[in-house]
């Protein structure tokens, strides 16, 4: 586990093992999130789901979550 330079917090912490998902925006979170924030974005993610009855299933779901995500995280700005 290596230590990022987290986009949210802006700590320099203990950073997540592997892209938790695949692709460029995986990789921006593998190096831009701490574990923390990432835990956090998990539980915000399932009140979105739950609140809006959102599908992860559904691409159009599928791509808000994914803007959502880059806001929380703070993975627009760089």
């Amino acid at each position: 586990m290596s230590e990022v330079s987290c986009s949210r917090c802006g700590s320099t912490a203990a950073g997540l093992d592997s892209a938790p998902i695949p692709g460029a925006e995986g990789q921006a979170i593998l190096t831009r999130t701490c574990v923390a924030c990432w835990q956090e974005w998990l539980r915000a993610q399932v009140i979105l789901i739950n609140e809006h009855r959102m599908s992860p299933a559904d691409p159009e779901h599928y791509a808000k979550l994914m803007a959502e995500m880059q806001t929380f995280l703070n993975l627009d700005a760089g």
